[in-house]
């Protein structure tokens, strides 16, 4: 109890005081919006729709529960200078705690991709996204020491408490650049970094201006490697720091492939990741046709593990990339979106 207490009073001291940070997510790599602004409409398709919810520390407290759809698409491709015009949007909730403190985003991405070669096998991206949001929390659910009538707590008394605000709005904006090559036996290697929360928004709800979103730079790198016809090796690495704190994420997933006929395809995926200092991710996936479904579960490993029991996230990823004008050429080097 001890321990659960102290984790709820840090969290609370955390919201007023300290620097902000962003969601996150164990499946980074399906949420593309998220992960890096130039990204947007860089895909095998015509339009790719993306969901993910997340439920972290439900055995410690109130549990924080994180919601995210994306919606992008190629806007513009010009084939004769081999480049795209990419748009898109992400809309983000997240609530945490008993006060339900909770993010609404609301971002609109816009990228421009260009072909580096004439095989059209090795492609540079830049990015932008930019958008607004809301911070709210609702005071009504916490409990103050005014409110103890001698036997209990008595949410009827008044807090005798003045805050500054309950919600507030806030721009922002973000960029990033973002590189892909695809060799001779289709194996494909991406990197990009990104640079979200560029202006520093404020955050406080006790108009302190001292408390802002602090900058987060964001190092990314993947590869899919096509050990058979059957077997892939699909690694990767994420490197983030917003402030004072750091994540670094580092793991594979290995695709095993049932069926790859042009009219069906079918795939199973399972995947260790390892959350430096904070976590173990076991992942596993499906992907059908144009869709692809995955679960992770967090095993958590860092000093929360008395209060936790190992216990972290359940989150769940829907991946669909729709492609309406799907055409079959013969190429030496299959492009992997022209």
């Amino acid at each position: 109890m001890k321990q659960k207490l102290f984790f709820i009073l840090f969290l609370f001291f955390y919201c007023f005081f300290s620097e902000a940070q962003d969601i996150h997510f164990t499946q980074y790599y399906t949420s593309p919006l998220n992960l890096n602004p130039a990204t947007t409409g860089f895909f095998n398709g015509t339009e790719r729709f993306t969901l993910q919810n997340k439920t972290q520390w439900q055995s410690v407290t109130v549990p924080f529960t994180t919601l995210s759809a994306s919606f992008d698409m190629p806007i513009w491709k010009r084939y004769i200078k081999h480049d795209i015009f990419g748009g898109g949007i992400v809309i983000n909730r997240d609530q945490e705690g008993d006060s339900k403190f909770g993010t609404t985003q609301v971002n609109l991405s816009f990228s421009y991709i260009r072909s580096l070669s004439r095989l059209n096998n090795q492609f540079i991206s830049i990015g932008i996204q930019a958008g607004a949001a809301q911070r709210s929390i609702d005071y009504t659910q916490l409990v103050f020491d005014n409110q103890w009538d001698g036997t209990s707590f008595n949410s009827a008394l008044p807090n005798d408490e003045h805050f500054a605000k309950s919600n507030f709005i806030y721009f922002d904006c973000s960029a990033g650049a973002y590189w892909s090559y695809l060799d001779h036996y289709k194996n494909e290697i991406n990197a990009g970094i990104a640079l979200y929360h560029i202006n520093a928004p404020e955050q406080s709800l006790m108009d302190n201006s001292d408390v802002v979103l602090a900058r987060k730079i964001l190092v990314h790198a993947s590869m899919q490697y096509n050990a058979t016809n059957k077997f892939k090796l699909v690694p990767g690495i994420l490197f983030m720091k917003q402030g004072t704190y750091y994540e670094t994420d580092i793991g594979s997933l290995v695709k095993f492939i049932k069926m790859s006929t042009a009219e069906k395809y079918l795939a199973v995926s399972v995947g260790l990741y390892y959350r430096y200092a904070d976590a173990f991710n076991m992942i596993a996936g499906l992907d059908f046709k144009d869709i692809s479904l995955g679960i992770s579960y967090d095993v958590n490993t860092s000093n929360l593990v008395p209060a936790s029991h190992s216990r972290g996230g359940l989150e769940i990823s829907l991946v669909y990339i729709l492609n309406k004008n799907q055409k079959v050429y013969v190429k030496k080097i299959p492009c992997p979106i022209f």
